[in-house]
């Protein structure tokens, strides 16, 4: 069964003025065998239990009893000394999937096919949609500081930008990760937030792989709604959409007071359903 995709998204993806967000969840998609184990991104919630037991919680839910997981992550940043290598080198030896495991991840060959899109931003920090659009034959130009900004122009319809809006393994210094990090961001004023100020003009989010628990979410709808408000010449008026699977009344309501509109995506197959929508979007 396929997911009904809204005719105004379709429309700007046409028009090429669609930009994808990609969150923990695409990642977490991504299944691979390792030394006989079965593998997946990690999700953001393991890598809180892993700085957890780094710092010698044995059960990271007592630790959340006394606090919420950003707060976990700046009491690591407290105890180790501003220092998060132990835990970017586990979150690096978690996520190396093969090759093959990138092809045949449906969501990632349907992102690779959207040829309208020379754009993407992702809040994720491991590589893996870099990889996948180069597996399927396209030329990403990864951003991860304002270093990187203009630095390779589009040569043909197959490059494209991925903006790592809160850094890479790569770039560990600008790896937003931590409650004082996530304060810094929601200023709106970093070098990555006037990037997206700018590439918004004109265009749509397109927001998967997110919850609405989302931290990530809650200021980039804060930036799309208070700095950008409707968008011009849409039926709609919509910046932003969001797959959200089996949304609640709560749910629908409170995104569309923020202009934001809800795909609804089944619960049991978000792979499943992603895919489904990015395939309508093309077709």
């Amino acid at each position: 069964m396929s997911v009904e995709c809204p005719s105004d998204l379709k429309r700007r993806y046409l028009e090429g003025r669609v930009i994808p967000f990609l969150g923990a969840g695409l990642s977490m998609s991504v299944e691979w065998t390792e030394g006989g184990v079965n593998k997946r991104g990690p999700s953001w919630r393991e890598l809180v239990d892993q700085a957890a037991r780094i710092l010698g919680f044995r059960d990271p839910e007592l630790l959340r009893l006394r606090g919420t997981d950003l707060q976990i992550l700046e009491y690591f940043q407290i105890a180790k000394y501003g220092n998060f290598a132990e835990l970017t080198n586990w979150l690096y030896a978690e996520m190396r999937p093969p090759d093959d495991a990138l092809r045949l991840s449906p969501i990632h060959a349907k992102l690779a096919s959207l040829s309208r899109c020379n754009v993407f931003y992702t809040t994720n920090y491991d590589d893996f949609i870099e990889r996948s659009l180069r597996l399927h034959g396209r030329e990403p130009n990864a951003i991860a500081i304002e270093a990187h900004m203009g630095r390779t122009p589009v040569k043909s319809g197959s490059t494209c930008d991925v903006v790592k809006f809160h850094g890479d393994l790569n770039h560990p210094r600008e790896m937003v990760l931590s409650e004082s990090h996530y304060e810094r961001r929601l200023k709106l004023d970093s070098p990555m937030d006037y990037k997206l100020r700018a590439d918004l003009l004109g265009r749509v989010l397109l927001f998967l792989g997110y919850s609405f628990r989302d931290w990530n979410v809650s200021y980039l709808f804060r930036l799309v709604n208070d700095q950008l408000e409707r968008l011009p010449d849409s039926r709609s008026g919509h910046r932003a959409y969001i797959t959200v699977p089996n949304p609640s009344t709560f749910e629908t309501r409170l995104f569309e007071a923020r202009n934001i509109e809800v795909i609804s995506i089944d619960g049991a197959d978000h792979t499943r359903d992603i895919a489904s929508l990015l395939d309508e979007l093309v077709r």
